[in-house]
């Protein structure tokens, strides 16, 4: 096994499951866990998200579910190659 068939299959991995989880909650206002402890920090409530917001959770969803399995499939074929 080549170091980098496993890194392409861990980044192929990572990027279908953060595409899938942008895509399952693409109608939810979320915000994540690194905003949260901000907002409670400084006492700040989250500003709504705008259409600018949910366009650009939308692409990182598709991205992340595009190129998840193209980069799966090529660790997959360095470590068979």
């Amino acid at each position: 096994m080549t170091l980098g068939g496993v890194f392409f299959l861990g980044l192929g991995a990572l990027l279908t499951w953060l595409g899938w989880r942008h895509w399952r909650f693409r109608g939810q206002d979320t915000i994540t866990v690194l905003e949260a402890a901000i907002l409670h920090a400084t006492g700040e409530e989250p500003l709504p998200r705008t259409k600018f917001d949910r366009v650009l959770g939308l692409l990182q969803a598709a991205f992340g579910l595009l190129l998840g399995p193209f980069f799966f499939a090529c660790g997959l074929a360095v470590l068979f190659a």
